[in-house]
């Protein structure tokens, strides 16, 4: 008859416990002295470092060069010297992977180990990679305070167990202590740990996280076989993989395995990261399991959250038939999606160094995109790149406009870390442009000669009426200058927009009366505009240098645009102002439709309408705050818009020069 007693607990050494934190899924390290000199480290820990075994034994610096300038060594240091543990959540750390530096973020805990004097004897490291599911980061942080305040309380109790075995001889006291050692690292460990002892899987140790997992209490658990003590998991293989471990000796390794758990009296679906490791007597029988389990449920819900987002997300590049792309200044190398690999002719897996891919932009715009990107890494830029280019990624095509669109990706420290962001192929979009405009030209020189005609018979005509006094005829005839000369704005419009293209628009400077030009533009608008309330603020008497003509077109071009945006018998404002700079405000207000954000980002670019129910009816090309943009620039002025939907807007434009007064 076999006498051995299986409800006797089963002593287990640290040799056995390390190689079953070995197999664990979750990094771990342990570290001893002042300089850190690493005394162990699991494949998770390893490949977290991007090193090999061979960094065992080493100090953590001269192991992970890299960690100079990193907190990591100090906080280690400052949990030796005080014997207190250090956590942390969505932490950064730049580790060197496969030659390649990266920054990822992690929770990982340095707890110090201290001996029954009190004092440090080791440091135990557990890390854990959350940059997938970083939103989870308040949750995960609350769960390890609990877990923190679970096993200060078991340490605390171990402590007392530990100080009541003094009488013991020295080699039982060793034994012991090593034991509680063991223990202690079991019981503090974030990942569950469980020990089950002889064929009946006896529950020998569930530390608070397992316990959290399985959904129990330790009372409910130890000392009782696992089918009875978790019932829940008939009919789930878990208890015919225990069997199978404890017969073969053969470990078990499951990755993201869904399992059952028991959850306030019922069931909750859960992903699981699982060993289930043999631990074995000196003589190499088999005398229990090893449970060791990580609940990755929360992360495994935000990665595929985040895998159908990346997957959304590359739908709307390749329907937006976008390039991405991304530099990192510290390896001075530039890659991206398919598409832009095919632009600037690079193989299909190619990541190359910055030089090689400005060659594929054309001579006369490769200085001045290497300027934008040296200004937008700049610490003091906005870290917004915008530029348009032009490439040849192949001798045999021809050159592609691209628009480039990113954002610079900054680390703790405020340094560059990326340049990401999206390219965009426009050149169909600018052939059609300029369809457009040489459309427009050609048009507009075609109806200036017999709208000339037309305005010199209608002139002629109005003098007749007025000398028969035909009032009817004088009323039609006022209507019909009016259409024409509104025709004929807007064919100045397209000749402006053709000049301004070509470079042929100048800026011609006289000295003029403010008073003067804004009395003209105020009786000329009067004159003509009976549906909206004017008003006219007084001018300072003041003579400013500028092009007097183009200045009024644009004044009458923002009163015209208050009119057409605004309800009908609203007031429209118009005021001048000196500013202490020495340069002049003048600013058009109206109680008008407003404008939305979006539509005030783009107001200013040539053909674009403000998209709008109650201006869809409006007659218009998008010319006219163009131009009146493109000559306050050539001023050296600026033109601002300020609005709200339905509060009306504010145009203002500030003229730069010293003024001179009569």
């Amino acid at each position: 008859m076999d006498m051995r007693d299986f409800s006797a607990p089963r002593m287990f050494d640290t040799a056995q416990i390390n190689d079953a934190l070995i197999c664990s899924p979750a990094p771990t390290a342990i570290y001893a002295g002042k300089n850190m000199i690493i005394q162990f480290a699991n494949k998770g820990m390893l490949e977290l470092w991007g090193k090999d075994a061979s960094v065992i034994g080493k100090p953590l610096m001269e192991a992970i060069p890299e960690l100079e300038g990193q907190p990591f060594l100090s906080l280690l240091q400052q949990v030796w010297d005080t014997g207190k543990s250090y956590s942390v959540t969505d932490a950064p750390a730049s580790l060197i992977k496969n030659g390649i530096q990266v920054t990822d973020y992690f929770d990982y805990e340095y707890r110090a180990l201290l001996d029954t004097s009190g004092r440090t004897w080791c440091i135990l490291n557990t890390a854990l990679e959350v940059t997938a599911r970083r939103d989870f980061l308040i949750r995960i942080q609350q769960k390890e305070e609990k877990e923190q305040a679970l096993n200060e309380e078991m340490a605390a109790t171990l402590e007392e167990l530990t100080s009541t075995n003094d009488e013991l001889n020295h080699s039982v006291k060793l034994l012991a202590e090593s034991r509680e050692h063991i223990r202690m690292i079991i019981e503090q460990a974030p990942v569950g740990i469980a020990m089950l002892q002889g064929p009946d899987h006896i529950i020998e140790i569930a530390n608070p996280a397992i316990l959290k997992i399985w959904g129990r209490r330790e009372t409910e658990v130890i000392g009782i076989p696992h089918t009875q003590a978790r019932p829940e998991l008939k009919g789930q293989p878990v208890n015919d993989w225990l069997e199978q471990v404890f017969i073969t000796g053969e470990p078990k390794i499951n990755n993201e395995f869904p399992v059952k758990l028991f959850d306030n009296g019922g069931l909750r679906e859960a992903v699981v990261n699982s060993i289930y490791q043999p631990i074995r007597s000196t003589t190499g029988e088999v005398t229990g399991v090893l449970v060791i389990l990580d609940d990755i449920t929360s992360e495994v819900i935000e990665r595929k959250k985040n895998e159908k987002d990346q997957h959304m997300l590359a739908l709307a590049i390749d329907a937006g038939e976008l390039a991405t792309f991304y530099y990192e200044p510290a390896s001075n190398l530039f890659s991206g999606n398919a598409l832009l690999k095919s632009w600037f002719g690079l193989s299909a897996d190619e990541l190359i160094e910055l030089p090689l891919a400005l060659n594929a932009i054309v001579p006369e715009d490769r200085e001045r995109v290497q300027r934008e990107i040296a200004n937008v890494l700049n610490q003091e830029s906005n870290g917004h790149y915008a530029i348009e280019y032009s490439i040849k990624g192949n001798l045999n095509e021809s050159p592609r406009l691209l628009q480039a669109m990113g954002k610079v990706l900054y680390d703790l420290n405020g340094k560059p870390q990326s340049l990401n962001g999206t390219l965009r192929d426009i050149t169909r979009q600018k052939k059609e442009e300029q369809r457009k405009d040489d459309f427009m030209s050609m048009v507009s020189h075609e109806l200036k000669t017999p709208i000339t005609s037309l305005q010199a018979y209608l002139q002629l005509m109005q003098r007749m009426a007025i000398i028969k006094k035909d009032i009817s005829q004088q009323n039609m005839l006022d209507k019909s200058v009016k259409q024409l000369q509104t025709m004929n704005a807007m064919i100045n419009g397209f000749l402006n927009v053709s000049r301004l293209d070509s470079g042929r628009m100048h800026i011609e400077r006289t000295e003029f009366d403010l008073i003067a030009l804004i009395k003209e533009v105020e009786d000329e608008t009067v004159s003509t505009i009976h549906t909206h309330q004017l008003s006219f603020a007084p001018v300072p008497n003041m003579r400013i240098s500028a092009d007097r003509e183009k200045i009024s077109q644009v004044l009458h071009n923002l009163i015209g645009n208050a009119v057409k945006y605004s309800r009908m018998g609203g007031s429209i404002h118009i005021a001048c102002y000196e500013l202490e700079n020495h340069g002049t405000r003048i600013t058009v207000s109206d109680q008008g439709i407003g404008i939305e954000q979006e539509d005030q980002d783009r107001i200013f670019e040539r053909y674009y309408r403000v998209k709008h129910p109650a201006s869809g009816s409006i007659a218009g090309f998008g010319i006219g705050l163009y131009l009146c943009k493109e000559i306050i620039t050539l001023h050296g002025g600026e033109i601002s818009v300020v609005s709200a939907p339905d509060q009306g807007t504010t145009f203002a434009i500030e003229l730069p020069g010293k003024l001179t007064r009569e």
